[in-house]
């Protein structure tokens, strides 16, 4: 399988695309995460990432920020009450 992706145009191909798909991944990470945790500065964290993001100083600070404007919350904040047995 190696063979086909190093000697071949179509696997270079495909190998480019995969690496470019990862590499967007890892560029809005920030974003990605401040939208999945209901971050109140997500929109500026957005845009911070998409503008500043290729310097890698605004990308490490969007992530900072991502980190320090969570809630706070624990991950088992709806957990059932514990109930005493009935005996």
């Amino acid at each position: 399988m190696l063979h086909w992706i190093t000697d071949s145009r179509a696997g270079f191909v495909t190998l480019l695309v995969i690496a470019f798909v990862l590499a967007l991944g890892v560029y809005v990470l920030p974003a990605l995460i401040a939208w999945s945790i209901g971050s109140p500065y997500r929109v500026a964290i957005t845009v911070l990432d998409v503008l500043l993001g290729w310097t890698v100083l605004g990308w490490i600070a969007a992530l900072i920020w991502v980190v320090l404007s969570g809630d706070d919350g624990s991950f088992d904040e709806d957990r059932p009450q514990r109930r005493e047995p009935w005996m």
